[in-house]
């Protein structure tokens, strides 16, 4: 048996010269002796103690022994706490009224030290397994709660992660779905664009050159979009991305525009034609040509506008182009609304236009900020945009 804290055993005797008999019988035992002459006395105690046994005397003055038995029943905490009784002669009422009251034992004066040690040792040793027994349920008790806090503790853990990964299961999904979408409208641009530069009088050197120019713009674009994870990008970047080859050449100036994700694909593109055109044809096809782009906002909140011009001296003298390109399609088309249409300048000292966009169908909208997704849906129309108009 594991080491235990000695039991109390309550000796109640009306005469202290007995004490000493129960203590010497009861040494060997080596537990805690308690003794006191009265019931009164005996009922105090085990207000406060817990009893392993109860030595008591049945002929006590006042208070009886059996007197003293019922008032120790009537208590919860004493309730079963076992009781010997101790008397000189027990007749058969005495002994029922005893058993009647909860005693276990009768042990018969004169004490016989062996008889009165191997009685209490039983009680005793039923004592410390009762206490065992309580330590290894309330240990049992604390294991079972720690375990509970544990699997709590796991099963919250658990519905964590499941949530966490629903989410990024959901993200995974709606980023599957972006990106089939933004191929998706890529793949519509590059037909747009090969087919019509592959189509009309060029060499296939030719058209090779100019579909390889426009696919680098493209690219250009894309870059600055995904820096931004598609949110859109400055007009000032995208004109500088296109003009890189000649931008000691090219003035620009005009206040920060933030473009939607179809407005950098579509000034790109533009930019491109032009700064193309003016390397093959304009001023920045000799050594001494210029060209400036500025653009400036006008109009309210709710009619606000850009004047996007593209304007070019110092070149050789420019002639009207016969039809309508790739580039001026494009211009034509983004420039296209109900307050002006775009002004194309022949001059012969430099080719000139300008461009009035509406600011709202440039402007990244409040769904470009929260879903690159419906931003990229606006790319179609520039897909299809490029691939309206003559064949340049």
């Amino acid at each position: 048996m594991s080491e235990l804290k000695r039991a109390d055993i309550l000796i109640v005797d009306d005469l202290p010269e007995r004490h000493l008999t129960y203590r010497v019988a009861l040494e060997a035992l080596d537990q805690n002796i308690v003794a006191v002459t009265s019931g009164e006395e005996a009922l105090q105690l085990l207000l406060k103690h817990e009893f392993a046994v109860i030595l008591l005397d049945v002929n006590m003055p006042g208070m009886s022994g059996l007197e003293t038995a019922a008032l120790i029943r009537q208590r919860k905490k004493s309730r079963h706490t076992p009781i010997i009784f101790v008397t000189a002669f027990a007749d058969d009422v005495q002994t029922v009224e005893g058993y009647a009251l909860g005693a276990v034992d009768y042990i018969l004066t004169p004490l016989v030290p062996e008889i009165l040690r191997a009685k209490i040792k039983v009680f005793v040793e039923l004592f410390r397994m009762r206490a065992e027994l309580g330590r290894s349920h309330a240990l049992l008790e604390q294991r079972v709660a720690d375990r509970t806090a544990e699997l709590e503790r796991a099963a919250e853990q658990l519905r964590t992660e499941v949530h966490e990964r629903k989410q990024a299961e959901e993200r995974l999904t709606i980023l599957v779905q972006e990106l089939a979408h933004r191929v998706k409208n890529l793949l519509s641009v590059f037909q747009s664009i090969t087919a019509r530069t592959l189509t009309g009088g060029r060499t296939i050197a030719d058209a090779r050159e100019v579909l390889m120019g426009r696919l680098q713009s493209l690219g250009h674009a894309h870059e600055l979009l995904t820096e931004t994870s598609w949110h859109g990008a400055e007009l000032r970047e995208v004109v500088m991305a296109e003009i890189a080859g000649f931008s000691e050449r090219v003035r620009i100036s005009g206040p920060a525009v933030e473009l939607s994700p179809s407005g950098v694909q579509t000034f790109a593109l533009i930019v491109h034609e032009l700064c193309t055109n003016a390397a093959k044809y304009g001023a920045l096809s000799n050594a001494t040509g210029e060209v400036a782009v500025n653009w400036m906002l006008g109009g309210s909140n709710s009619d606000g506008h850009m004047d996007f011009s593209w304007t070019e001296r110092g070149g050789p003298p420019v002639k009207p182009a016969t039809y309508e390109g790739f580039g001026l399609s494009l211009i034509t088309a983004m420039g296209s609304n109900p307050a002006a249409d775009p002004v194309i300048d022949f001059s012969p000292s430099g080719f000139a236009c300008t461009i009035r966009v509406p600011l709202d169908t440039i402007r990244p909208s409040r769904y470009d900020k929260a879903s690159p997704i419906l931003a990229q849906r606006a790319t179609s129309q520039m897909a299809r945009t490029a691939a309206k108009g003559p064949v340049s």
